[in-house]
């Protein structure tokens, strides 16, 4: 009962192109599992609103289909305007209106830079692999190589800037676990300070939040593995 009482509310008021007469699905990610909240119609003209008092800061999706949904961050009593296209809402969505959604929406927003020039790499590791020169092949694919590692380095210089950043929001949660390629950008065996790091700011700014109380949780487990620091791995297209 206490808790209840002590909930704020959030806004969203979204205009989405293409979205007439059709629905957005709200989720909440809580520390162990993704929970329904609300699904909510689109009027005539695209837009909708949703107000929903929360427990506690926390993750909240924003759902179009299986595959295309965006998370935001939302602090109480903030507002947030959220336009972009229905049919490509995680690709297109611009907000305002909430500082820590805006992190993730840079997060989001690099992280499909690094997509696309992957799937370009990708492309053309795939042609290479139809030549029948297995000299030429090797010249290649170690071009190949180094173009695709310095893609992985600028996408992790961006997630490892982020967290030093953003010390004490929930969003470096969801940067510590960026990958590129399904390669961790912050692996923890070579860089383990990173989430002790956002353990440490977590624990100054939301001591009582449950997010920080389950990586604690986790980080408890982690040292035991990822204490020390090992040799660093190769990444190549192969990988």
């Amino acid at each position: 009962v206490s808790c209840q009482n002590n909930r704020e509310s959030f806004t969203i008021e979204g205009y989405l192109k293409g979205g007439e007469g059709k629905y957005v699905v709200i989720e909440e990610i809580t520390p162990t599992e993704i929970i329904f909240i609300d699904s909510v119609k689109l009027d005539d003209k695209g837009e909708f609103k949703f107000n929903y008092r929360m427990p506690y800061k926390s993750f909240y999706n924003v759902v179009v289909s299986q595959e295309d949904f965006i998370m935001l961050l939302p602090g109480y009593k903030e507002k947030i305007k959220l336009t972009g296209d229905y049919n490509n809402l995680s690709r297109t969505y611009q907000l305002v209106g909430s500082p820590e959604s805006q992190l993730l929406w840079q997060l989001n927003d690099y992280s499909i830079m690094g997509v696309d020039r992957l799937d370009s790499i990708k492309m053309v590791y795939d042609e290479l692999m139809q030549n029948l020169d297995a000299n030429f092949i090797k010249k290649e694919k170690e071009q190949l190589d180094s173009i695709y590692l310095n893609a992985y380095y600028e996408q992790q210089d961006f997630v490892v800037n982020f967290v030093q950043e953003n010390s004490g929001s929930l969003s470096t949660l969801i940067a510590l676990y960026k990958t590129f390629n399904t390669i961790p950008l912050i692996n923890p065996e070579q860089g383990f300070e990173y989430y002790e790091m956002v353990n440490e700011g977590l624990k100054n700014s939301l001591p009582e939040n449950p997010h920080t109380l389950n990586f604690g949780n986790t980080m408890q487990k982690m040292r035991f593995k990822y204490g020390s620091t090992s040799d660093e791995a190769t990444i190549t297209m192969g990988n």
